[in-house]
């Protein structure tokens, strides 16, 4: 009987591994199907935007659309919630909004339902984008700051300080510097950790448009020389010929034309070698431009060097105009003959270019010559070829329209073929409809089925588990006896610094009080005494009375001495605190010929007159005096930003630096990082040897 038990038991036990053999099998066939349609959907939605950035929009709206059918049949909320993104770029080509943020709606509600924040994210950045395409910029800033709001781990740094530059993006199209400067700020905090990359550099130089857009031309030349320095380490040469391009147009701007020239030159040699004889000879006539009016003879000998590059067969049109721009320079300066030549020239090569436009527009310049001149024939002659060349040009304009008309013919045919997909995505929907019903009949059946596999596997493993959370329970017992011990050790060393603090101001009190009471009152009674001798005595002699008056003299320094020695030991030594105008003034007094220093300070104003204002300045003192005395420095940076509930301290020099790593267990670091840790405070320290030093610190406002 017992053998007949044994082999019921290993009957059902064989019978129960076998169906969850079959179920595990099921299981994996279906993960691996679900994984093949992902990854085509994923697909077909980067070749959508890849499409759209090459902006062909017939193909990326296709791509978005077959991939959103897909989605839709296997239910990958994902991969739907992303074409759809990519159809609200091609309706936006479409000047359709309506279409715009319908779809983005249905995207926003995918996300919503899968609580993926990451795409919530995309979803607010994408409609604030089309809003800013099409100049709605409140509505913009209104959903970059919703994609602000989210919080979740899934969102990255690098993803928030996007967010920032793009809110101060919209703030610079507003002409509201303050506040673009301020969300670029923000930027660079939150990647001020990271490897200095293409976010950051590229902020700098936002920055620096910034500031010169509001007259602030230090500032503005300090960020592009920060951009240009990390361009120069990584070898763009492209972008270091735009920055030295904006450095020459600042300098313009300043009237200062001697640098102007130098950047502009230094601009120029870059772009030879580059090797782009288009975009060289385009430099030199945006140099031309710029000397007009200041320097003539400057901006022909530009003209003539930009005229090098261009081809006199294929690029006519272009030589056309550099020599009516000459003709224009002449003109202005009265030299009539030398217009005249450079007219001549003009009209020469526009019968080679046959462009309606040049001829257009030297047809008008010659009637104002005639004219000038007071050939009032030719100018009337002149007159009328250019309205004849007008008419040319509008009839040239017909033409375009026909071939928009054309174009508009294939759009309509695109759009019946779109019409289609769409009919192929509604049968689709269908299709994943009925489907999704047979697979709940299935999974119902297996769901029952993994019931009963799931009861015998948890007696199974019961007594098992019992065993294990008891282990469990006895390390973590021990992890947090542990945890006490270093707790009890931590609270006790902050007691010890407190307690060392707090004796010392007490003994600078005392100090200050013996200093006023006793030792001033003596000197006071010594002076008292000294000045009762007899006046007549003291005239009689010469010599006494000098020395008299010598001694009078050390008596009263050495009481003001004493004087200032007791206020400085008193237990508030800044009455009536105010923490923006003490930075400020301590800024000014440390600033010399040897250090530029640059302060920046948010949200101060009503902060004053608190413990913490003064332990912020002693902070501040302490490490502007570090910077002094070890770091060579010739700039520092004081950025000093009040938040919601705390403050940020940053602290930049471009001295030698110093091994962070080697230098962490000195006492300075550690008496620094222990009184920030009195009050709940973190510094993070970030420098390398002959690369300067960056301090960061964060003090909780209570």
């Amino acid at each position: 009987m017992k053998c007949a038990i044994h082999h019921r038991v290993i009957f059902f036990l064989s019978s129960i591994l076998l169906f969850a053999i079959c179920f595990v099998g099921c299981i994996q066939e279906k993960v691996s199907t679900t994984t093949k349609h992902v990854q085509h959907i994923d697909s077909l939605n980067t070749q959508a935007f890849s499409a759209l950035r090459k902006k062909a929009w017939e193909k990326s709206y296709m791509l978005a659309m077959k991939a959103d059918s897909f989605a839709t049949l296997h239910t990958y909320t994902n991969g739907q919630a992303r074409s759809l993104r990519i159809q609200a770029h091609y309706w936006n080509h479409k000047n359709n909004l309506d279409s715009v943020f319908n779809v983005l709606k249905r995207s926003e509600h995918l996300e919503k339902l899968n609580t993926n924040y990451k795409g919530l994210l995309a979803v607010y950045n994408t409609k604030a984008l089309l809003f800013k395409k099409n100049e709605f910029y409140d509505e913009a800033l209104e959903n970059y700051k919703i994609a602000l709001t989210i919080k979740d781990s899934s969102i990255t740094k690098q993803q928030r300080s996007s967010t920032h530059v793009n809110i101060a993006n919209v703030y610079t199209r507003k002409n509201i510097y303050d506040a673009a400067i301020h969300h670029y700020q923000k930027s660079l905090l939150l990647n001020k950790q990271e490897i200095v990359g293409r976010q950051t550099i590229a902020t700098y130089v936002n920055l620096g448009n910034v500031y010169s857009l509001s007259n602030n031309y230090k500032l503005a030349e300090f960020y592009y020389t920060k951009a240009l320095d990390h361009y120069k380490e990584t070898g763009n040469i492209a972008q270091e010929a735009k920055l030295y391009n904006n450095l020459g147009a600042l300098f313009y701007e300043k009237s200062d034309d001697e640098k102007s020239l130098k950047y502009f030159k230094k601009s120029i040699a870059l772009k030879e070698k580059i090797a782009d004889s288009f975009q060289l000879a385009n430099g030199y006539l945006n140099i031309a431009e710029l000397y007009v009016e200041k320097n003539t003879e400057l901006a022909i000998n530009y003209l003539d060097k930009a005229s090098l590059f261009f081809n006199t067969q294929k690029d006519s049109s272009y030589i056309a105009k550099i020599h009516i721009s000459k003709a224009t320079i002449f003109q202005n300066n009265n030299q009539i003959g030398k217009a005249k030549q450079e007219l001549a020239k003009a009209i020469a090569l526009s019968k080679k270019a046959s462009n309606l436009t040049v001829e257009r527009y030297l047809a008008k310049k010659q009637s104002e010559f005639a004219l000038s001149e007071g050939n009032y024939k030719k100018a009337y002659e002149y007159q009328r070829m250019y309205e004849v060349l007008n008419d040319s040009v509008f009839n040239e304009q017909k033409l375009w329209e026909m071939a928009a008309s054309e174009k508009e013919y294939l759009s309509q045919v695109k759009k019946v073929e779109i019409s289609l997909l769409e009919k192929e995505r509604a049968l689709a929907e269908e299709i994943a409809s009925r489907k999704q019903a047979e697979n709940k009949k299935l999974y119902s059946y297996l769901f029952a089925f993994a019931i009963i596999l799931c009861l015998v596997v948890i007696i199974a493993i019961y007594f098992y588990k019992l065993k294990k959370v008891a282990n469990q329970l006895a390390d973590q017992q021990e992890i947090l006896l542990k945890q006490k011990i270093q707790n009890l050790v931590d609270n006790q060393e902050i007691e010890i610094i407190n307690a060392t603090l707090s004796a010392r101001e007490k003994e600078k009190e005392a100090i200050s009080k013996e200093l006023h009471n006793n030792i001033g009152s003596l000197l006071t009674s010594v002076k008292f005494h000294f000045q009762a001798f007899d006046k007549q005595l003291i005239e009689t002699h010469d010599g006494t009375k000098k020395l008299y008056e010598k001694t009078n003299h050390i008596l009263d320094s050495v009481t003001d001495e004493v004087r200032n020695i007791s206020h400085r030991f008193d237990k508030d030594p800044i009455p009536n605190f105010n923490l923006e105008n003490a930075i400020t003034s301590f800024s000014k007094k440390v600033e010399n010929k040897n250090l530029k220093v640059q302060t920046m300070i948010h949200g101060l104003e009503t902060f004053q007159n608190s413990q913490t204002s003064i332990f912020i300045f002693r902070i501040l003192q302490e490490l502007v005096n570090n910077v002094l005395k070890h770091a060579e420095a010739s700039e520092l940076s004081i950025n000093i930003t009040r938040n919601s509930d705390h403050i940020n301290m940053m602290i930049e020099d471009n001295g030698k630096g110093f091994n962070v790593q080697k230098n962490e267990s000195g006492i300075g670091l550690k008496n620094l990082k222990k009184q920030l840790a009195t009050i709940d405070g973190s510094c993070h320290i970030d420098s390398k040897e002959s690369r300067g030093t960056i301090v960061n610190i964060d003090i909780p406002i209570h």
